[in-house]
């Protein structure tokens, strides 16, 4: 009797240990809701919240993992946005310094999707310290767009994407904080 009793008692356990550690389920009514409850705790909620509720139908769940997946996808919407907008106005440069600052633009926001593409593969495996890094590299990205601009005494025309871009990279380092280690129970 004592061993059904401990054995039914280790069920129960187990069976409370994987509810806590499966994020919540949000209908999909909910699910701006439950957005804005996790941007809330990052340094640009409403980016965060208005950037991520586009993607948030691709999810079941809600929590600061699918959040940040939502964050790095609208992420790199907006560079490809940037790269677009980079190469209109590289046809269009009243100077040669201006079109070579655009195109080494190009070239950063490449960089970008390469970075985004590693943070993607971290975010699977929950390695906040990778999606850390291939952020702050994609952030010094535009920061190296927005230095050419400067260098060529020159406005930069994607200086607002630069700009959005890097609080999109702030909100992303706040939610990796967010997630527990994979293995990791709250």
């Amino acid at each position: 009797m004592a061993e059904a009793r401990a054995l039914l008692v280790v069920v129960l356990a187990a069976a409370v240990a994987l509810q806590l550690a499966a994020p919540p389920v949000v209908a999909d009514g909910d699910l701006p809701a439950a957005v804005a409850e996790v941007c809330k705790n990052t340094p640009f909620p409403e980016l965060c919240t208005g950037s991520s509720q586009r993607h948030a139908g691709k999810y079941d769940t809600v929590d600061p993992l699918t959040v940040l997946g939502m964050q790095v996808d609208a992420f790199s919407k907006r560079v490809k946005a940037a790269s677009r907008r980079a190469k209109k106005e590289a046809k269009a440069a009243a100077t040669p310094e201006q079109r070579r600052a655009l195109n080494l633009c190009k070239s950063y926001y490449l960089d970008a999707g390469d970075n985004l593409g590693a943070c993607k593969r971290a975010i699977r495996f929950r390695d906040g310290v990778t999606i850390r890094a291939t952020m702050s590299m994609a952030a010094q990205d535009m920061q190296n767009c927005d230095e050419e601009f400067r260098k060529a005494a020159a406005k930069n025309p994607v200086c607002d994407l630069n700009r959005s871009l890097v609080d999109m990279v702030e909100n992303c380092r706040a939610l990796s904080n967010m997630i527990p280690a994979a293995g990791v129970l709250n």
